[in-house]
């Protein structure tokens, strides 16, 4: 190093080369600890976030967490070199991991000499220290900038450079980032969590709700100064709630905040765009020169994005502000110009329109106060902007205009119809159909009876004008269809108008086509396609936040029934929870009583059996007023006739039957009720009589021929003819397959379960599917329901040795052998010896 004296050292201020105090409240973020612990693995990283995202308190508490840290505040006056390497060198010298006796002042005009000596100062240490230099926006002059470049690219191996910044440095580091030594951390990095915003508050000792919670962080953008201002007013606040929720851009002290350390610096044209650009969510650049008249417009916000980060530039292309700024600048621009807002509002309005963004474009009109507009484009385009999935601005648009104005309206009328359906608001939407009109009122109205379970007005299908609306067309004929009981054209119609829904990103359409294609799929027995259709139209409604409008329900209640059938009753019960929270009043009466019936059916396999039973009775009375489809008929009827045979109620068993013979006359259905009524009675010769006579019955499930063969199966086993019994449960396995039906199997006679456990393995291509019933058949045993002697019991039956040569082996008698047998095969429910080792291998047991 140089000789010290020929330039005395420089003593620097302690606050500027000391870590910044850290405030009061003050929440340790370990994932911004761990992300800056990444970044200066490298030897330079940039730091760049605009004033307010919290850069310096973050980094401040990086420093202070047991880390070799040299800290230099810059600010104006370090635009002179000799003084910031004077801080650089202060900064270093207060480094407990720097050997500060090896560092010397700088020597006038000899900068490379400097930086060599610096390099041996750094020379075998143990870890690298890092030199932190915040605020680096201040130095601006072309000398201390040449400075600072060079330092990045001789640094020494044991130093770590932070260049900690508002904006992007000018410093020529491109080199750097080519090489692999340069890092990044960006301004979205800073922006707080929610359950790091909840840590924040926490630290006053505010209690605020959840939901507060999330939309404080959502709507400041998980900005740290308008946090930090919402923090402290919450340590003084009676209603902590309250006061985050009112938390807006103009709220004086972030109003401040924003005017005096954002605007302030920027030149007042780029100030001017950003207000114009406040009166949108999002713009791209062509919108930004309408609305600026500033042909570099998307230049401007560009540079503001790279270089301050107070622009986001969205994957779409479209540039966006922090919510929390740009409460701000609509104020700001509300309190200076305001009657600028709606001729901004007016340019949105128009250019939305022709780029056919019919929402945006009605946003835009109702912010502008421009009625005549507003209701031009609502005549025009409201149906379509309904149908598209996207109502709340027509909602917004139609209440603007008033009821009069919309009920003078047909067009308006329609709009407001079919946004009340998409909402669940079925009285209104009822009032809005009123009277027929012509038009496209016939299908508004059929579609309305569709969502409500009414009879449809006998009316004919208006042209389909103008084309995009063929979908709605053909979901009418689907819906149609399926009434008349012709599924198979219900589901090639529902599957048409899907694809047009598709095309044309009618989303309301979309939803409603799965939902017919799910019904129609259902009665023709195919449950994964009817799966399939339910979940596309549930991620429909849950992509628009729609979880209590028509047809989500109904999706919930079939893919229920399917958890029923493949004997998952946790799963099922989830789905019934779900439909139970999403049904619409004045919705389709069958829906409450059909998911109360469910719900007993849960309870029932679940092994609350006489409450089950209870359930279902009392829901099917309530259904029995309505009318219903023969295949709704038959699920309930089977199910529940089941229950009073499994609980031996005679009287309740009868009551249904007599129900099944009123309403499901001739159907396989019907004949499974009397097959078992005699299989329960013992009557054998009779149960098979029923079973011959009624070979050629039709069913209206997939279920019932599944059905049929485990009846023939548990007949063939009491009058043991088993290889009879073998092709029975091999054709029911067959039958099962294709729609994972396990819940006939469970309703079977115990010993067909038994012979289904002691076939294993011997059923062929069936064999998957025969294990996974029979995994859900036994009954779960865990290890500790057994005693130890009678595991030590179990552990043998595996082997081919008899009970007399394991007894010998346990030195017990015989009799002490078969007594804890009998009790394994209790716990197992099973009774043989192949069947035990079948179900403890099942459980692991053995």
């Amino acid at each position: 190093m140089p000789d010290r004296k020929t330039t005395p050292f420089r003593p620097v201020p302690g606050p500027k080369v000391a870590v910044p105090r850290l405030p009061g409240i003050f929440v340790p973020r370990s994932r911004l600890n761990a992300l800056f612990d990444r970044a200066t693995a490298r030897p330079v990283t940039v730091v760049r976030a605009p004033a307010g995202a919290g850069r310096t308190t973050a980094l401040a508490g990086w420093a202070g967490d047991g880390r070799d840290v040299a800290w230099l505040s810059l600010d104006e006056e370090d635009n002179d070199e000799s003084r910031l390497w004077a801080g650089i060198l202060g900064a270093l010298r207060r480094c407990p991991g720097v050997p500060a006796h090896r560092l010397g002042p700088p020597p006038p005009g000899r900068r490379r000499a400097f930086l060599a000596g610096l390099e041996d100062a750094f020379a075998g240490l143990d870890h690298p220290v890092r030199l932190v230099l915040d605020d680096l926006q201040e130095i601006s002059r072309p000398e201390p900038l040449e400075a600072l470049a060079a330092l990045a690219h001789q640094l020494p191996a044991g130093l770590r450079l932070v260049l900690a910044t508002r904006v992007e440095p000018r410093l020529r580091l491109a080199r750097l980032h080519v090489e692999g030594r340069l890092s990044r951390v960006e301004a979205g990095e800073f922006r707080f969590t929610t359950r790091e915003t909840a840590s924040l508050l926490r630290a006053t000792g505010a209690v605020v709700a959840d939901d507060r919670l999330r939309e404080l962080t959502e709507r400041t953008a998980g900005w740290a100064a308008a946090l930090g201002w919402a923090a402290v007013s919450a340590r003084e606040a009676d209603d902590a709630d309250a006061l985050v929720a009112s938390v807006t851009g103009d709220d004086r002290a972030v109003a401040r905040f924003f005017a005096d350390e954002v605007l302030s610096r920027l030149p007042e044209p780029t100030s001017d765009l950003l207000r114009c650009l406040s009166v949108c969510d999002t713009a791209s650049a062509a919108l930004a020169v309408r609305l600026s008249g500033c042909p570099e417009a998307g230049a401007r916000l560009d540079d503001l994005e790279r270089a301050m980060g107070l622009v986001t530039r969205t994957p779409a292309g479209t540039y966006r502000l922090p919510p929390l700024l740009r409460a701000f600048l609509r104020a700001d621009l509300a309190r200076r110009d305001p009657r600028r807002v709606p001729r901004l509002h007016g340019i949105a309005a128009r250019w939305y329109a022709g780029e056919g963004r019919f929402g945006e474009a009605l946003r835009h009109a109702v912010a502008g106060r421009d009625r005549r507009r507003v209701l031009t484009l609502a005549r025009d385009h409201a149906v379509r902007q309904v149908l598209a999935g996207d109502g709340e601005p027509v909602r917004v648009a139609l209440t603007y205009l008033g009821a009069e104005t919309v009920a003078a309206s047909p067009p308006l009328r329609l709009a407001s119809a079919l946004e009340n359906i998409q909402r669940g608001q079925l009285a209104e939407a009822a009032a809005d159909l009123g009277a027929p009109d012509g038009g496209w009122w016939p299908l508004a109205a059929r579609h309305f009876a569709f969502v409500t379970g009414t009879r449809p007005p006998e009316t004919g299908t208006p042209a389909p004008r103008p084309l995009e609306l063929d979908a709605w067309v053909n979901l009418d004929r689907a819906c149609r269809s399926l009434r008349r009981g012709a599924r198979r054209h219900a589901v090639t119609q529902a599957q048409e108008a899907l694809r047009l829904a598709q095309g044309e990103r009618l989303e309301h359409l979309v939803l409603h086509s799965r939902l017919v294609l799910a019904v129609a799929t259902a009665v023709g027995g195919d449950y994964p396609a009817m799966r399939r259709a339910c979940t596309g139209a549930l991620a429909v409604a849950r992509r628009h936040g729609r979880r209590r409008v028509p047809g989500v329900a109904e999706c919930h209640l079939l893919l229920a029934y399917d958890d029923l059938m493949r004997a998952e009753p946790v799963a099922a019960a989830r789905e019934l929870a779900q439909a139970a929270s999403a049904e619409v009043p004045g919705g389709m009466p069958l829906l409450g009583p059909l998911r109360e019936f469910f719900e007993g059916m849960v309870r029932f396999d679940d092994g609350d059996r006489t409450a089950g039973s209870q359930v279902m009775r009392a829901a099917r009375h309530r259904l029995a007023v309505l009318e219903l489809p023969r295949e709704l008929v038959g699920v309930c009827a089977v199910a529940e006739y089941h229950a009073a045979l499994a609980l031996r109620e005679g009287l309740h068993a009868a009551e249904v039957l007599a129900w099944g013979h009123e309403r499901l006359p001739g159907s396989g259905e019907l004949a499974v009720l009397r097959i078992r009524a005699h299989l329960a009675a013992g009557e054998t010769d009779a149960a098979e009589t029923v079973l011959r006579e009624t070979a050629s019955a039709t069913s209206l499930l997939p279920a019932t021929p599944v059905e049929r063969c485990l009846a023939e199966t548990a007949l063939a086993l009491r009058s043991h003819r088993r290889t009879k019994a073998l092709h029975a449960l091999d054709r029911a396995l067959a039958l099962a397959r294709p729609n994972g039906l396990v819940r006939p199997f469970a309703l079977a006679e115990p010993r067909v379960g038994h012979l289904l456990i002691d076939h294993s393995g011997g059923f062929g291509s069936l064999d998957r599917f025969a294990q996974a019933v029979h995994g859900r058949l036994v009954p779960h045993t865990p290890p500790s329901s057994l005693t130890d002697r009678e595991q030590v019991v179990l552990q043998r039956l595996p082997s081919q040795r008899s009970l007399d040569e394991i007894a010998s082996d346990l030195t017990v008698s015989v009799n002490t052998v078969k007594t804890h047998v009998r009790a394994i095969y209790g716990k197992l429910g099973v009774n043989n010896r192949r069947s035990a080792v079948v179900v403890a291998r099942q459980h692991g047991l053995t």
